[in-house]
């Protein structure tokens, strides 16, 4: 009895590793691109939402009225940051 409460304890411990490397995986290679009104003056608001970035080379670039611009990370304060999305 005292064994399978052991091995029930350990499979939990693990699941919650591979949860925590599963979401720390996502994180790293994605996310949510921005533009701010640096970038484009006439958008009317200092952060706006443009795609969702899959990650890898060039892939959190959007071209908007003929100009090819780099998404930024949203902050937690909803700001746009200075952090570029594409990875070199």
């Amino acid at each position: 009895m005292n064994f399978k409460k052991v091995g029930l304890s350990v499979a939990a411990f693990a699941i919650a590793i591979a949860g925590a490397f599963a979401t720390n995986s996502r994180s790293a290679s994605a996310g949510d691109g921005y533009t701010n009104l640096q970038q484009v003056p006439s958008q009317g608001s200092p952060c706006v939402y443009r795609q969702t970035c899959a990650g890898g080379f060039n892939t959190c670039r959007v071209t908007i009225s003929g100009k090819l611009l780099q998404l930024l990370q949203l902050e937690p304060n909803g700001t746009c940051s200075s952090t570029v999305l594409s990875q070199p």
